[in-house]
């Protein structure tokens, strides 16, 4: 079944051949092992570097992304943190960038995915007495 919901194409870095199966793990022409690529949720309706970038000012990076009330907290959090001792404040200021660029970007079905794949093959490791 063909990919829908990738924005770029993925190839084979061995053959070129174009993958059409998002879950894919071997190259179907070549059968070289595939890297797992798809890090991003296929969902988001912003872009994380524009949220990364707008939050030099704290929190309108969270605003940008539709979360109003997160970005408000941030910037007086922030802003608290900047009052209270500058290398606080900077340590904050980089925490709220990258939730705003971050959160919420990485595609949790790929990660769900793999995990359960390396818990089930160390599940039947330690049936079979390996471990």
């Amino acid at each position: 079944m063909p990919d829908t919901h990738s924005a770029r194409p993925r190839f084979c870095s061995q053959c070129a051949a174009a993958i059409v199966v998002s879950d894919a793990r071997f190259c179907k022409e070549c059968g070289a092992p595939l890297p797992d690529t798809i890090w991003l949720s296929p969902r988001m309706a912003w872009r994380p570097r524009t949220a990364l970038l707008l939050s030099v000012v704290p929190g309108l990076g969270h605003w940008y992304r539709g979360t109003r009330l997160r970005g408000l907290a941030w910037f007086c959090a922030v802003m608290f943190f900047y009052m209270s001792s500058a290398s606080l404040g900077f340590l904050m200021h980089v925490i709220c960038a990258a939730n705003a660029g971050f959160g919420g970007t990485l595609n949790e079905e790929r990660w769900v995915t793999r995990s359960s794949r390396r818990y089930s093959a160390r599940l039947s490791a330690e049936g079979r007495g390996l471990r």
